[in-house]
């Protein structure tokens, strides 16, 4: 990516940020380092920034402008130059939790474009380093469907789907007539596919909410390995900046799943993304 993108990106995500200064943690103990925080990005000093928001996340401070500046911050370092290894896909786990915590429409949509413009500088280097360009290859798509509504949405479609199964086959029941049949068949017919397909997002959406844990590469040599830590023959590293699913932590390694890739990697090389309970 370009630097005038960057610049371009960062002033918008500055504006975003600063509109937003007075919804993040305002409690007695996490308000000064938010402030700081704000005031820090605001003034472009993004090391003194990260070390305000990197204290927010040390005391466990579930926010999502919290997560959101933090991202910022590691993304605008990488801006002014003063990049460490790692920033890029602290950025993009920032960004990833924001979107996941956060119920406001318009935080979710910045945090968005920001991971977009992360993961494009992400996809630009790994080109010029001969690597796979796929840095976000997406959910499975029946948990995007799942996604899509709340558990207790999908539970009450649920509900309603067996009224109107159990209200079709009563009318067949009945045989008063042949349209009351007809009637009761065409009922059935439909709510019984639409029963099962709620029923079954409701329960991969109750097991994302109980089971599912998340995390962000935040290295740019996180490389597969097996079990006993042996390299994956002709394996490449997984991208900086990548949301992973993590299926097993073992003391310094952990199992993750991107895409079609199920392997260990070193648990220093993950950020796991917080959520709500």
């Amino acid at each position: 990516m370009k630097t005038s993108a960057w610049c371009v990106a960062v002033a918008v995500c500055l504006c975003s940020a600063g509109a937003r200064a007075q919804a993040g943690a305002t409690d007695d103990e996490s308000g000064p380092l938010f402030a700081a925080a704000t005031k820090a990005l605001a003034e472009g000093r993004p090391g003194d920034a990260i070390a305000a928001l990197e204290g927010l996340a040390d005391r466990a401070t579930i926010d999502p402008v919290a997560s959101y500046d933090r991202g910022l911050a590691y993304a605008l370092r990488v801006r002014v130059g003063a990049e460490t290894p790692g920033d890029l896909g602290r950025a993009a786990q920032g960004f990833e939790e924001a979107r996941e915590l956060t119920s406001d429409a318009k935080l979710a949509d910045d945090a968005s474009r920001a991971l977009v413009v992360v993961r494009s500088e992400v996809a630009r280097r790994r080109v010029r380093a001969g690597q796979p360009v796929e840095v976000d290859p997406g959910r499975s798509l029946a948990r995007a469907v799942a996604k899509l509504l709340s558990e207790d949405v999908w539970a009450a479609f649920c509900v309603v789907a067996s009224l109107a199964l159990t209200t079709g086959l009563f009318m067949r029941w009945l045989r008063r007539g042949p349209r009351e049949r007809i009637a009761g068949g065409i009922v059935a017919s439909v709510a019984a596919p639409l029963l099962a397909a709620t029923t079954a997002m409701t329960l991969a959406s109750r097991h994302d909410r109980w089971t599912l844990h998340e995390a962000v590469v935040v290295t740019a040599s996180a490389r597969p390995t097996d079990e006993r830590g042996i390299t994956l023959p002709g394996s490449m590293p997984l991208p900086e900046g990548a949301r992973v699913e993590i299926v097993e932590a073992r003391g310094p390694s952990t199992r993750v799943r991107f895409g079609a890739t199920d392997a260990w990697v070193q648990a220093s090389a993950l950020r796991e993304i917080a959520r709500r309970d």
